[in-house]
């Protein structure tokens, strides 16, 4: 029975080494494929933006070879339609820019208001972030009995030549403690 209870120690680490290096094989295989993913985002990334390179001088090349053949008018139909197709993101971006700009001029300070009116977007949020900063509130108030600090221990430990000479003053009678 003893040699049965030494040989389970034995199979209870050999079977946690496997584990560890299973594991260990594991992550390193997740962390390979999450690399190539990386990689491949980003190829699929550079490929739309050549993608959309081409698709606009592919665009502009058409454009120019109705007007060279005198099809202007299906040109003109051409461009007027796309004009039409970004109308509703034009006005939605013009409702959006005015919303945030009565908002943001509102929190301005009265004297500056009419001043930034017709500064760009992110002019007036740098403004407002610059004029919403307060400045930092002072204690100018004299000392307290305890040297400026919120307890006699913290006086103690943080300033004790002012807490001896303190105590002095009070004729050896120890502050606190």
């Amino acid at each position: 029975m003893t040699q049965e209870n030494e040989q389970e120690p034995q199979e209870t680490v050999i079977e946690t080494e496997n584990n560890s290096d299973s594991s260990n094989e594991l992550l390193h295989e997740v962390m390979a494929k999450k690399e190539k993913i990386g990689k491949l985002e980003t190829q699929l990334a550079d490929l739309t933006a050549k993608e959309d390179k081409r698709r606009a001088k592919e665009d502009k090349r058409r454009q120019d070879q109705l007007a060279k053949e005198g099809k202007k008018d299906e040109l003109i139909t051409e461009l007027q339609n796309q004009v039409e197709q970004f109308k509703p993101f034009k006005e939605r971006l013009e409702t959006y820019e005015t919303s945030r700009r009565a908002t943001l001029i509102e929190k301005l300070p009265e004297s500056k208001k009419e001043k930034f009116q017709n500064h760009p977007l992110d002019v007036l949020e740098d403004l407002v972030e610059e004029y919403s900063h307060k400045s930092p509130s002072v204690d100018n108030s004299s000392p307290s009995k305890m040297g400026g600090f919120a307890s006699l221990v913290e006086w103690a430990q943080k300033d004790p030549a002012s807490y001896k000479k303190e105590n002095k003053k009070n004729k050896g009678i120890t502050l606190g403690y």
